[in-house]
């Protein structure tokens, strides 16, 4: 008799949403802390400050929850699909940074976030 798996409770879906916000936000988190700590000289006093800063740890717990995300993405698909779809993480990053930081987005990186776009429209295509 061969066992099955229980079916999974989380779609798909879901799991990708929230590996695009818990990664995003860990990245705009620690930014927001590396920032905090600018200045500091990579030392014993660098590690104290980091480990008592408040981004560090919402950056630290955003990983922990993409971790969880990503494991079910890959229990749910191949990894040659998953890998190239999680680029759509660094698109959301470009945005939170414009959003958050006020950074600028010059035609390159406009060109180069079309080009991602772009390739994860002609793989969601290929699927049979």
């Amino acid at each position: 008799m061969l066992v099955g798996r229980a079916p999974s409770r989380i779609p798909r879906v879901l799991a990708w949403v929230a590996l695009i916000l818990f990664e995003t936000a860990a990245q705009a988190a620690l930014k927001a802390g590396g920032e905090a700590l600018a200045g500091l000289p990579l030392g014993r006093a660098f590690v104290a400050a980091a480990l008592v800063e408040p981004w560090v740890w919402v950056g630290a717990l955003g990983y922990i929850g993409s971790f969880v995300a990503w494991m079910v993405i890959l229990d749910r698909m191949p990894l040659s699909r998953g890998f190239p779809m999680s680029s759509l993480v660094a698109v959301a990053v470009v945005a939170a940074s414009v959003f958050l930081f006020g950074e600028v987005l010059d035609t390159w990186r406009i060109v180069g976030l079309t080009l991602i776009l772009s390739g994860l429209a002609l793989m969601r295509n290929d699927e049979g």
